[in-house]
């Protein structure tokens, strides 16, 4: 497995003396290292899998390689906006993104589709098209994607700043944003709209921000519309190019990423995080100690219990809740994707408009249908592809499903789960391939050459998601009341990175580690970056 970084050895222990621990290398970690030794700062990042990354790690198998977790990203197209700004930041510059095409998400509800076209206006006109009698509406739609997203700045800067200077400013920074992330997204559409299948097309992407419309927060889904509203990007050289461009700014400053490196337990003494504890006992010091593990790790497992218990952190812990699961495909085919006929644009399907009726079926009735079933097709976006793999093709595949119906296995080792659970998962590999092949060009079959099962025990195993998660927490209306969710946390040196702090997704744990160094440095590293 490629990698960057080198593997933890007991034998060899860590030497050396840190500014701070990271723990965990995904997106929130990644960033926040970076940022802190472009500010001098030595840090040591320590990766419990054997691939840095996290969930946009890519792994190869079989002359193959797939991504986990990024698919493609929005905001980066012009060298003027935010996230193009953040991403050439943490990279040192590296970073290049392919542009997807103008089409880049087609929508099947049922047996409607709809192909969904970069740019506010295009959008409109498409949704226009389909559902004329509803063009007033979806004008007010649009505009409050824009104006929602804009009230979101101070609510994010806000989680920079230190407890006693929060409490000054919090409401001025605050209410508006809340005015709109207190309601639920399927409330506001319904009002808004009449007609349940433009409803089920505008949301037909909400596995991109971990929550069905009748949860979710209205402002969530506002967000991640205007991040996608221009259409979207993907880096060259496929996931891996974030650990591969981040990893030499983190060492150059004298840091050291290491994975194979299971934390068991944050050190805490008088109230302060003094280091962290490893797997194989050693205990390796520093004053500052940033998690990218969760909240729900980081506070329920890796904090001694009674530091948790003392500080009410395991008490609010039961006012957030992890997404969804997922079951998904890697899908290696011999030929290229040209021949194969596949297109860069992601295909979200799902069997009817009412969203929440899929839901509710496949939750009690795990043969039902997947309630959505997302295909990208990673080899058509990486510029980089056809020189590494001539003459191949991936599919990455990801369908939503309730955890309940592999808990049966909870707590069984990898690779050792037995026969009805191999079972289980040859069921998944027909029923995917089957929906793939409903959406791409019928020969594509005869391509099919190598097949991988992911499950949600799969997420356990690889990423420690409790049950299965496979994003952060929700993005709730309840998600963005929790003013504990902040960098700085209640235990003196201990930070929280990543997605549970900004918000789910790869651009949300980007925004993570941006404000978590901004509040270990003392600086507004993100209107540094922005030039603001």
């Amino acid at each position: 497995m490629e990698t960057v970084g080198k593997p933890y050895r007991k034998t060899v222990g860590i030497s050396g003396e840190f500014d701070a621990i990271i723990i965990g290398s995904g997106m929130g970690g990644l960033s926040v290292a970076s940022m802190l030794a472009q500010e001098n700062q030595r840090v040591l990042l320590l990766e419990q899998n054997t691939v840095i990354g996290g969930m946009t790690q890519a792994y190869s198998r079989n002359g193959y390689r797939w991504t986990v977790g990024m698919h493609y990203i929005g905001d980066v197209g012009s060298t003027q906006s935010a996230g193009w700004k953040l991403f050439d930041y943490v990279t040192g510059g590296g970073l290049q993104w392919t542009p997807m095409p103008s089409i880049f998400n087609r929508m099947a509800i049922g047996d409607c589709h709809y192909e969904i076209p970069a740019g506010a206006e295009a959008y409109g006109n498409l949704l226009k098209a389909h559902f004329p009698n509803q063009a007033e509406p979806i004008d007010t739609y649009l505009a409050l994607v824009g104006k929602v997203s804009k009230s979101s700045a101070g609510y994010f800067a806000q989680k920079a700043l230190s407890d006693a200077a929060v409490e000054r400013v919090y409401d001025a920074m605050c209410t508006s944003f809340h005015s709109y992330s207190d309601r639920l997204t399927i409330d506001v559409l319904s009002e808004l709209f009449s007609d349940q299948e433009l409803i089920a097309v505008i949301c037909a992407n909400w596995g991109d921000y971990s929550l069905e419309p009748t949860k979710s927060s209205f402002a969530m889904h506002c967000m991640l519309a205007k991040h996608y509203m221009n259409g979207a990007h993907y880096p060259v050289g496929g996931g891996m190019a974030f650990s591969r461009l981040m990893a030499p700014i983190i060492e150059a400053a004298g840091g050291v990423l290491l994975h194979s490196a299971d934390v068991a337990e944050i050190v805490v003494e008088e109230g302060a995080a003094v280091g962290v504890r490893m797997g194989s006992g050693e205990v390796v010091r520093c004053p500052v100690v940033i998690s990218n593990a969760g909240v729900q790790n980081t506070f329920g497992r890796l904090l001694p219990a009674p530091v948790s218990a003392e500080l009410g952190l395991d008490t609010l812990l039961e006012t957030v809740t992890d997404t969804y699961a997922v079951v998904g495909l890697n899908i290696g085919f011999n030929q290229s994707a040209e021949a194969l006929g596949f297109t860069p644009a992601n295909v979200w399907s799902h069997p009817t408009n009412d969203l929440q009726a899929n839901l509710d079926a496949h939750k009690a009735y795990f043969n039902a249908p997947f309630p959505w079933s997302f295909i990208t097709f990673p080899s058509t976006k990486d510029a980089a592809w056809d020189s590494e793999f001539p003459n191949k093709a991936t599919v990455e595949m990801y369908a939503y499903t309730h955890y309940s119906h592999f808990e049966q296995w909870a707590g069984t080792r990898w690779m050792k789960r037995g026969d009805d659970y191999l079972a289980r998962k040859e069921v998944i590999r027909e029923r995917l391939l089957e929906e793939l092949f409903r959406h791409v060009p019928p020969h594509a079959r005869d391509a099919v050459d190598y097949v991988e099962v992911s499950t949600p025990l799969s997420y356990e195993t690889f990423a420690k998601r409790e049950r299965g998660g496979f994003m952060g927490i929700e993005s709730s209306p309840a998600r963005f009341q929790q003013k504990w969710l902040r960098a700085q946390t209640p235990v003196k040196g201990l930070y929280i990175t990543g997605q549970d702090l900004a918000t789910d997704g790869v651009i949300g744990a980007l925004v993570g580690g941006v404000l978590c160094a901004s509040a270990i440095v003392g600086k507004d590293l993100m209107g540094q970056i922005r030039g603001v």
